[in-house]
């Protein structure tokens, strides 16, 4: 834990910000706003990453909120579409896909960001979900149909 400590301390001297540690909610609005910093998804990966390996506390759901806002802003930029909506619908697929749980990442999104982008949201979690296979970061989390075939297969997700 000392040696993950260290490394997280000397991680936030070398960026010279503490943007990725805790909820980094500054980070997530500025996303949604439209700015990012190119590296913003794969830095807070790596923070996330080492801090919950140490034996750290660390978050499930607000570090995939951040990577997918930050992601979905970063490729909105890339190809041009709107930032913001690609940084919302980069938030909704990372959610979902991580959850297994479309229609509480559809509630969220309309919820957050308006109804106006609704078929982008709704492209976007299908997309995710059927991608998402049978894995999920809630492990005790039961998916009763299947996602390919119409068929009951009441099993627990996996790792």
């Amino acid at each position: 834990m000392i040696a993950g400590a260290l490394l997280i301390i000397l991680m936030t001297r070398l960026l010279g910000t503490t943007n990725y540690l805790g909820t980094g909610m500054g980070v997530i609005e500025r996303a949604v706003g439209g700015e990012t910093v190119a590296a913003a998804f794969l830095i807070k990966m790596v923070f996330t990453a080492v801090t919950l390996g140490c034996g750290f506390k660390g978050g499930e759901i607000v570090p995939t909120l951040f990577v997918g806002v930050t992601f979905g802003c970063l490729i909105g930029q890339i190809f041009g579409f709107s930032p913001s909506l690609a940084a919302a619908c980069g938030m909704a697929a990372l959610f979902c896909g991580v959850t297994n749980c479309p229609l509480s990442s559809l509630f969220l999104s309309f919820e957050l960001f308006g109804f106006e982008a609704m078929p982008y949201f709704l492209l976007v979690v299908a997309v995710s979900y059927m991608e998402s296979g049978y894995f999920g970061l809630y492990h005790s989390q039961k998916i009763l149909y299947s996602k390919t075939k119409l068929q009951f297969i009441n099993r627990k997700t996996r790792e």
